[in-house]
């Protein structure tokens, strides 16, 4: 697994530590990234469920019983290997997030 760049392509930033232990900030690091993509998955999974059964095309409880054909399959299984991906990043001790551009920085270390 290649993990040289962030996943936006933008260059990667010094590591930010903020615990003694920077194993703890990857940890964090990996909890917040799983928290944010639970919300955002729950938020869209209730709002599609909900326009689904009010327009009367998905009966409730039908996504129980989905089963994916094998393209649908492949797509699941691509969109759960970039998320490992991503979330697995945050242990080899590269910042998740891009960090702060250089001139904002150097303003802040003037003042």
């Amino acid at each position: 697994m290649k993990h040289a760049s962030h996943p936006t392509g933008l260059p990667l930033q010094p590591e930010q530590v903020f615990f003694k232990d920077p194993a703890i900030d990857r940890l964090l690091a990996m909890v917040m990234s799983l928290a944010a993509e639970l919300h955002v998955t729950k938020d869209r999974l209730a709002t599609l469920e909900m326009t689904l059964e009010k327009s009367g095309t998905l009966a409730s409880g039908a996504l129980d019983g989905f089963v994916p054909s094998a393209e649908q399959a492949e797509k699941l299984k691509a969109e759960r290997e970039s998320f490992a991906h991503v979330l697995m990043q945050c242990t080899l001790g590269r910042e998740v997030s891009l960090g702060a551009p250089e001139d904002v920085v150097e303003r802040f270390n003037k003042d």
